[in-house]
């Protein structure tokens, strides 16, 4: 299917650029829509709704970010520390500005697993339910995200 210009347009914002050095999709070859959608689906089988995911995920970053570099536990058995960096990246959405750079990282330490926040990843599923591309190193899964959060 031929896409429009626009959606030429945004499908570039998304992948790799000088901003987000891998981009917004990974490897994921879907178009942005299905992708969305399919995270949708997760979420409300989940029973949470965008905005609980949002909000959580929100919370835990600014718990890590006041840890200022420091471990600090969000829940028994999950940490989150967060890491500096220099610079502001622009969202791939129009129009909503640029979020500064710096990412938490969560980990729960029964399973090992992992999520990276950041300020614009928690923006473009508050905003947007895009939770990025599968393969792409700040996309956040949905199933993951509520196990480790306690959702």
């Amino acid at each position: 299917m031929k896409q429009s210009p626009s959606e030429n347009e945004f499908h570039k914002r998304l992948g790799p650029s000088k901003f987000s050095a891998q981009g917004f999709l990974g490897n994921d070859q879907r178009p942005v829509d299905e992708i969305i959608a399919e995270d949708a689906r997760t979420l409300e089988s989940l029973g949470i709704t965008q905005k609980q995911m949002a909000d959580s995920l929100a919370d835990a970053f600014e718990k890590c970010r006041a840890g200022l570099g420091a471990e600090v536990e969000l829940f028994p058995n999950v940490t989150g520390k967060f890491y500096e960096s220099m610079g502001k990246i622009p969202s791939p959405f129009r129009g909503e500005g640029v979020f500064e750079k710096g990412e938490a990282v969560v980990t729960d330490a029964k399973s090992s697993e992992k999520i990276i926040l950041t300020r614009l990843s928690i923006n473009l599923i508050k905003k947007h339910c895009f939770f990025q591309g599968k393969g792409s190193r700040f996309r956040i899964d949905p199933n993951k995200a509520a196990e480790i959060l306690r959702l």
